[in-house]
């Protein structure tokens, strides 16, 4: 009886792997985008332009390339943004595999600043 408890007491943790409902992005075209969407930022902070605006306006047109590679719309982007945040989880192992990415690519001179 007690190994049934423990079982039945345990699978949800076993079950924690849902699918994302449709219409949100899957967990490797997030990690994907967002590698991008970090290097977009990366790339319009580092540019020396004289106000903010300017700098938000470089990097709107920065964001939206990265859509367009990627073949995504920014709501859809965003919806599958809120629904990772909402599953934190999933969300840690999207930027575990985020900071992991943008590392080799910083080790072999890819980042594209």
């Amino acid at each position: 009886m007690k190994k049934l408890l423990i079982f039945f007491l345990l699978l949800p943790a076993c079950l924690s792997k849902e699918k994302p409902p449709q219409g949100v992005l899957p967990s490797d075209k997030m990690v994907a985008i967002l590698v991008d969407i970090h290097i977009a930022e990366a790339r319009a902070n580092r540019i020396q332009l004289r106000s903010y605006d300017s700098i938000q306006a470089y990097y709107k047109k920065l964001e939206a390339n990265v859509y367009q590679k990627h073949k995504v719309d920014s709501v859809t982007y965003r919806k599958s943004f809120r629904y990772y945040m909402d599953h934190m989880k999933q969300m840690d192992e999207i930027y575990t595999a985020v900071v992991d990415s943008l590392n080799v690519r910083e080790k072999v001179g890819k980042l594209d600043y």
